[in-house]
């Protein structure tokens, strides 16, 4: 078979937080001429080295990154479409200068819209940021329905439901949209909330109008956005997840060692000149949603309460908020590691298996750092190799025993249904249909359910013996029983 070499290559690096992305692509970079391009919505953002993880200049090896500290924290926040905009710029500068152009980073929305044709036509939201994955059904819906008009006989004051409690908005749509109701987890707020906003502002469900999309692009594929506007070789870095929160819970404790604590003061006070300067500040986008500062509110507020109320606030209180703030960002950090995996999962691989390119999507295992050079370095090198050079890719399941087992379960996963099932035995919910019969027969629930019955018999007893208890008082108030 002759040699077809790619004309316009394209090296992706992504995975979720903590897996290695920025140390490969770096040496991918070295080793193939190539430049790097950012696509971590947080590390966009100028300053803030540690809370947003971006590599250290030592670690760069003299390699080019770019959209790196490109915007001032008072800044508006980019929107996917400046980041599309200017790395496909970018790009074209980086091949003018015969090099290879290499993105990496963790906003996999970012990714996925530079890689696709019409992805940014097509009704997705472009409000991704750090810990906040977009490209929901509701957010694509919300694009089809006309946004701020209010249905005949709504009232603007039936909208105060949405800044309501979670529970209560989720129990509106449940009452006038089931399907979509139980699409969602129902602590979901920010989906829950959206497929409501749909129904207030057009009368119409958003499930009805996710079930026309899907057939629009089931009839027409380039709807979905499924045409490359590149040609990609894709490293997805993962690791095993107990392996991987370990290491990312150590990975909070060193932050914090090197000065984490100090940016988040400082961003406070950034945010607090911004409002004395009358300029508005958004604190649900942008840097102001990266995870390790709203975690620390409580700190920082009992700070500032120290400072003007003397002795009025404990140090005990101060390190207690302090110690909850941490726990907090590690649990929200293992949170969005879990979140960027399940979009590569769920939506970048649909998508590129659409564009009939999922063989250029390699799964590297990270788990054990010390293994790099052979695990990762070694076999992402020679399939970069091969790309270049036009040849035959090996099969992208066989590069470890976990990216075997990861494929494999995406194509038992094929057709999933995504569907809420609640276990009030275990106040817990489920998903899909696969996770809540696994929860079925899992020992939690098994466990759970014993104590459960153990405790309807118990009471059951209790009440018997109450009731005859009842009786026998009842009959010899009546002189039946002496």
């Amino acid at each position: 078979m002759a040699k077809i070499p790619p004309k316009a290559p394209l090296i992706v690096v992504l995975g979720p937080t903590g897996s290695g992305k920025s140390k490969l692509a770096v040496e991918l970079a070295t080793k193939f001429n190539g430049e790097i391009i950012n696509a971590d919505a947080m590390q966009m953002y100028s300053g803030l080295p540690i809370l947003t993880n971006k590599i250290p200049e030592a670690e760069r090896n003299d390699i080019s990154h770019h959209l790196l500290d490109q915007i001032e924290l008072h800044e508006k926040p980019w929107t996917v479409h400046n980041f599309v905009s200017e790395s496909s710029r970018i790009i074209g500068q980086i091949r003018e200068r015969r090099k290879l152009p290499v993105v990496v980073g963790g906003t996999n929305f970012y990714v996925y819209s530079l890689l696709f044709k019409g992805a940014l036509l097509n009704g997705v939201s472009d409000d991704s940021e750090n810990g906040n994955e977009s490209g929901s059904d509701t957010e694509t819906a919300k694009e089809d329905v006309d946004n701020g008009a209010l249905i005949d006989g709504q009232k603007e004051s039936d909208l105060n439901i949405l800044e309501g409690p979670t529970e209560a908005i989720y129990a509106k749509l449940l009452e006038v949209d089931p399907e979509a109701a139980k699409t969602w987890h129902p602590k979901d707020r920010r989906k829950v909330q959206r497929a409501l906003e749909i129904w207030l502002q057009s009368g119409q469900k958003a499930s009805e109008i996710y079930t026309a999309q899907q057939a629009r692009k089931e009839t027409s594929p380039s709807e979905g956005g499924s045409h490359l506007q590149y040609e990609p070789l894709i490293f997805w870095l993962n690791a095993e997840s107990k392996t991987l929160q370990t290491r990312l819970d150590a990975r909070v404790d060193t932050m914090v060692e090197q000065g984490m604590l100090e940016e988040v003061q400082a961003m406070r006070k950034v945010e607090k000149q911004a409002k004395f300067d009358g300029l508005e500040v958004d604190l649900t986008k942008g840097i102001w949603v990266a995870i390790g500062y709203k975690q620390f509110w409580s700190w920082l507020d009992m700070q500032e309460r120290q400072d003007h109320e003397k002795g009025m606030v404990q140090d005990d209180f101060v390190s207690k908020a302090l110690e909850e703030g941490l726990d907090l960002v590690k649990i929200a950090t293992r949170q969005y590691a879990n979140t960027q995996n399940r979009w590569i999962r769920r939506r970048l691989a649909k998508a590129l298996k659409a564009a009939n390119v999922m063989d250029r999507m390699f799964l590297l295992d990270s788990t054990n750092l010390q293994n790099w050079t052979e695990s990762v370095f070694m076999p992402s090198s020679q399939i970069v190799d091969c790309f270049i050079a036009g040849e035959a890719l090996p099969a992208n399941y066989a590069t470890s025993e976990l990216a075997t087992r990861t494929f494999t379960q995406m194509k038992e996963q094929k057709g999933l249904i995504r569907q809420t099932h609640v276990c009030e035995t275990c106040d817990t919910v489920l998903m899909n249909d696969q996770e809540w019969q696994v929860h079925l027969k899992s020992r939690r629930h098994q466990k759970v359910l014993a104590g459960f019955r153990k405790r309807s018999k118990r009471d059951e007893y209790l009440s018997r013996q109450e009731t005859g208890v009842a009786t026998t008082f009842a009959r010899s108030e009546d002189g039946v029983v002496g």
